[in-house]
């Protein structure tokens, strides 16, 4: 007799668990709340986004053995773009930006012989940084390597 009761509670609860489930609703609004505040992305986010997807243009054109052209001076903006969290603006920060800017310019300035260790070096400047930093976006930069 206690087994029969056990076991229907036993279905009771997983009957009830699954209705719970069910009535779950989804909320449509027709206008937008006064207080909602959509994320913007930080000034050094974007730049970073924006490193990531020339470095693999210059990438692909160092595998190819064609021409790189110049050193992309908005580069240069790492040293003022505000961080999502500006207390990462410290010492550490500053001279990792100077070891970057060091790195890449020197990529437009080595042979083309010597391109694919010095581009393997530039992308080694992000990684160092982005160890100490902020590792979320380091398996995206090792793809940048060239093997």
């Amino acid at each position: 007799m206690k087994s029969k009761i056990l076991i229907a509670l036993f279905l009771g609860l997983i009957v009830s668990c699954q209705t719970k489930k069910e009535t779950q609703r989804i909320k449509i609004v027709k206008e937008v709340p006064s207080n909602f505040q959509m994320y913007k992305t930080s000034e050094m986010a974007e730049l970073m986004r924006n490193m990531l997807a020339k470095n693999k243009e210059v990438r692909t054109k160092i595998i190819e053995g064609e021409e790189i052209g110049d050193f992309n001076k908005e580069y240069i903006k790492i040293h003022t773009a505000k961080l999502t969290d500006s207390t990462d603006f410290d010492e550490n920060f500053l001279a990792f930006a100077k070891y970057f800017e060091r790195e890449h310019r020197a990529l437009f300035e080595v042979s083309k012989e010597e391109r694919k260790e010095q581009f393997n070096n530039a992308v080694a400047s992000c990684l160092a940084c982005h160890q100490v930093k902020c590792k979320g976006p380091i398996p995206r930069i090792e793809k940048l390597l060239i093997k």
